[in-house]
């Protein structure tokens, strides 16, 4: 759990108290937004949106958001608390049920807490489709041990911690929901409930039998020092790794870690498009993969945060036949912003860039365009004419999902595994742009994306052959296991 959240504090999370905004008479407000400083925030905010979001109304009509954001402006009678405000910017984003329109205009505050000092609940979770599971021990005794299924927190159900928290993060599913709850859930705790010395926690064990558990708060350092001195077994992966690997019996192993460079990557110059280390593992991987005479490939894209698709596209193109385009449908918003991030953007006609640029070049502000989309070639260099099988989980994100739904898309992989909460037709392709008071950055979606299916529903990749995630407590790679079961089967 201590790499989950803080993995999470890196991504950005915030919840939304309930109480209104303003400052109490009785005490001045030092670190306080004036109310017009506030106000202009808010309007600044939705009023962007409107010009920059490649569909702000796509899940929410337009009436209801007006009035989301009138109710969130008559809150704001007087000095507002900046950590508050920050938080109510997060209330503003997630109403639209959007992934990539979001703010991390709290995680600073977050992180200016517990960097002096203050505490959280350590518990870390995983979810069981709509379960909540622990995953570590919470504390010294023997309560809530890992396993346990919890059914309510702080006083309400899980079901009601739920709802509280969806008013305030940007997801596009209740999937998606769960997976950045289990991402970061002490800190979805310490802004539902306040600091807090414990909480009370409902469960039900591992051995059928329901019971509350006290766990005691505590600061990061120490977190960290209670989960090292009662591990719990667990696979002994790293999904940000570079690996590719013979099995035997005709099966090779490939995860390819991000479809972007890594900070070992980049160098000392921090570039943050360097693609030329990932061509290089991914001929060498290739040239093995041609060497060993595999007839099946394992590709791994479990917990990977995905990236672009010039990375991607390097794999993909050695296990077709024909040019392929990465999506069916591409459309960009050409907003006041968007389009001045881009006016300096020349690309290769023939590359999805260069075509975003020139659309965006030629269209009226605020018109939302189509970009025909390049086709992709295939890459005769040692490609792979085998079985290929693609691995998922929950934790799938971005161009992980949009890999996954493409192959099964193309007809060139079976997906396996768990159903991913990201989506593989979405609003992506994000820009920001700052507040004019409180600069919090907000990220919006410019582009609607399309998989090469054509399906538009609102889930992630459904994998072709179902594998359950790894039990909690388990060293053994259960989906991987299974999932090389399945392929022998399947010959």
């Amino acid at each position: 759990m201590a790499n989950r959240f803080a993995r999470n504090l890196v991504t950005a999370f915030a919840i939304l108290f309930a109480s209104p905004l303003a400052a109490q008479e009785s005490a001045p407000c030092e670190n306080c937004y004036t109310a017009e400083e506030a106000r202009e925030d808010l309007t600044t905010l939705y009023s962007r949106l409107q010009q920059e979001h490649v569909d702000l109304f796509a899940r929410r009509g337009r009436a209801e958001y007006d009035a989301h954001v009138d109710s969130l402006l008559n809150r704001i009678d007087g000095p507002v608390p900046k950590t508050d405000f920050h938080l109510m910017l997060h209330e503003a984003m997630a109403f639209g049920n959007v992934g990539h329109a979001k703010t991390e205009a709290a995680m600073g505050d977050l992180f200016a807490y517990v960097g002096e000092g203050g505490t959280i609940i350590p518990l870390s979770v995983t979810y069981r489709d709509s379960a909540m599971v622990t995953d570590q021990w919470a504390g010294e005794g023997d309560n809530l041990p890992p396993g346990s299924r919890i059914t309510g927190l702080g006083g309400i159900s899980l079901a009601e911690f739920e709802s509280r928290v969806r008013s305030i993060i940007s997801a596009d599913s209740d999937r998606l929901l769960r997976s950045q709850i289990e991402l970061g859930l002490p800190a979805y705790l310490y802004f539902v409930f306040g600091p807090r010395e414990s909480l009370a926690i409902e469960y039900i064990g591992p051995d059928g039998q329901p019971a509350t558990a006290s766990v005691s708060a505590m600061g990061l350092g120490e977190m960290y020092a209670m989960q090292a001195a009662r591990p719990v077994s667990a696979p002994d992966r790293s999904s940000g790794a570079r690996i590719h690997r013979d099995l035997g019996e005709g099966i090779y192993y490939l995860q390819p870690g991000p479809f972007s460079a890594t900070e070992e990557e980049r160098g000392e110059d921090g570039e943050t498009y360097t693609i030329a280390p990932f061509r290089a593992f991914v001929e060498e991987a290739f040239t093995a993969i041609s060497a060993s005479g595999a007839t099946d490939l394992v590709i791994d894209l479990r917990d990977n945060g995905g990236g672009d698709a010039s990375f991607s596209d390097l794999i993909v193109a050695r296990l077709v036949e024909e040019p392929y385009r990465y999506a069916s449908r591409y459309e960009v918003r050409a907003g006041p912003n968007t389009k001045a991030a881009w006016a300096d953007r020349e690309g290769d006609a023939n590359t999805l860039a260069g075509r975003i640029a020139a659309a965006l070049a030629s269209a009226d502000d605020g018109q939302v365009v189509s970009v025909d989309l390049p086709l992709t070639q295939p890459i005769a260099d040692n490609a792979f004419d085998g079985r290929v099988w693609v691995l998922v989980n929950q934790h799938s994100y971005s161009n992980a999902a949009v890999v996954a739904a493409l192959m099964q898309d193309l007809g060139i992989a079976t997906v396996v595994g768990e159903e991913t909460a990201d989506l593989p037709t979405t609003y992506g392709a994000v820009e920001t742009f700052a507040l004019p008071n409180s600069g919090a950055v907000i990220t919006y979606p410019k582009a609607y994306m399309v998989r090469p299916s054509g399906d538009q529903s609102t889930r992630g990749v459904v994998p072709d052959f179902v594998i359950a995630p790894n039990p909690v407590g388990s060293a053994e790679d259960v989906m991987l296991e299974t999932a090389l079961v399945q392929i022998r089967t399947a010959r």
